[in-house]
């Protein structure tokens, strides 16, 4: 067991009062259940634009044949998607309350399965296994960012894709996921986010370089509250979405 830990006991209670609303499309987690219509197309669409799927796939399932891990699952509200698509997932939370909601809730997909464990646990027994690794509004949550990414990317195959958002760190980040989410909508919990451990794009990209993996594409994206909608935008704040490759190793 690592005794490193990424998991901050106060962020998992966090979403452990939250469990019981994770399914509410008009709850807490409702911008989560938005933002599915921004982020998994965006999946879809880096890896076919990397190569890693033909852009005429089976329309049914363009993910089957991949093994996808996402880290931070939550109750899954991302994970069903992919799995959907034909990819295999395993949603992977140190939330114990949490996972259990995600089980509940996917009890008809068979190619999706969920582990309460830690990213760090989970790498020393499962190194290279991934096509994919995807972590969505986790990274703004963890204090040991830079062991985060490494066991991310010790996850995934040489190759393979990881594909994670997060708000940027910036002035207008702090406006738009603090003051305007838990201030002034009041669309999440006061708390929710900590705007010292948020992490600046060019940081993230740094910290993935160290790790072997090569930045291929960032965007940028912005939650419009009046509308319930999420936005792919050109500026990466206050939000961004960022896609790496994994070098193979050169010896």
């Amino acid at each position: 067991m690592s005794k490193v830990k990424t998991v901050d006991p106060q962020e998992i209670k966090n979403f452990a009062d939250m469990a019981n609303d994770w399914w509410n499309l008009s709850g807490k987690c409702a911008p989560l259940h938005a933002l599915n219509k921004c982020r998994i197309p965006w999946i879809h669409n880096q890896l076919v634009d990397s190569g890693v799927i033909q852009p005429h796939a089976n329309p049914s399932a363009p993910l089957a044949g991949l093994s996808t891990l996402d880290v931070g699952c939550g109750g899954g509200i991302l994970s069903e998607g992919p799995s959907r698509l034909g990819c295999n997932v395993t949603g992977l939370d140190a939330g114990e309350d949490v996972i259990e909601i995600a089980k509940l809730h996917a009890e008809n997909l068979p190619n999706l399965r969920y582990v309460n464990t830690t990213i760090q646990d989970h790498a020393a027994a499962n190194k290279e296994k991934y096509d994919v690794v995807v972590s969505s509004e986790v990274i703004e949550h963890v204090t040991e960012k830079e062991d985060f990414v490494k066991h991310c990317v010790e996850c995934v195959k040489p190759g393979g894709s990881i594909l994670m958002t997060t708000p940027n760190k910036t002035w207008l980040s702090w406006f738009h996921m603090i003051f305007v989410f838990e201030s002034f909508f009041r669309i999440l919990p006061k708390g929710t986010h900590r705007y010292d451990i948020f992490i600046h794009v060019d940081k993230l990209k740094e910290i993935f370089k160290k790790e072997n993996c090569e930045t291929i594409h960032t965007s940028g994206i912005f939650y419009f509250p009046v509308n319930g909608r999420w936005y792919l935008i050109n500026n990466e704040n206050p939000g961004y979405l960022i896609h790496v490759i994994k070098r193979p190793q050169m010896f």
